[in-house]
């Protein structure tokens, strides 16, 4: 049995890696939960941007329009590109100050998890090279014990 310190070491190496993984899990979560939210932002800026072209197609198949009429549709298109324009600037936020920052922590947590994962496979091998020299050196010391049980020949000249 190799020592407990480099037992230790791989249950303490094992652990590494399954912290990591957990930090992965979590990272992964939440780019995914970023990404949905940011799917969302840029339906909504999409559906503006559609009204906002709809509402303009309308108001030029209307025709000639009474001047307080026209007005108030241009304060109404305006209002429809001023949301239009928040709703971009908002996923636009969303992705710089939140999915960004959520993907380069997701590949952060993956890197981690693969030095984890190296680390704790060093261990292993560690492990088991010293179990199988420790084999080796049991059968060696059995085939001796055995060499040395059996009885010898004797010599002619005995």
């Amino acid at each position: 049995m190799p020592s407990s310190a480099i037992v230790t070491l791989l249950d303490l190496r094992a652990a590494e890696e399954r912290a990591a993984a957990h930090a992965l899990a979590v990272a992964a979560r939440a780019r995914a939960a970023a990404e949905r939210h940011q799917e969302e932002l840029a339906e909504r800026a999409a559906r503006a941007r559609t009204e906002l072209a709809a509402r303009r197609t309308a108001a030029v198949a209307a025709g000639p329009v009474r001047a307080a009429d026209a007005q108030a549709h241009h304060r109404f298109q305006a209002r429809l590109a001023a949301e239009l324009a928040a709703r971009e600037a908002a996923a636009a936020a969303h992705r710089r100050e939140v999915l960004d920052p959520a993907r380069r922590a997701e590949e952060t947590a993956g890197a981690a998890h693969l030095t984890a994962r190296r680390r704790r496979a060093v261990v292993e091998k560690a492990v088991s090279r010293r179990r199988t020299a420790e084999r080796r050196e049991a059968d060696r010391r059995a085939d001796a014990a055995a060499d040395d049980d059996r009885p010898r020949p004797r010599s002619p000249l005995t």
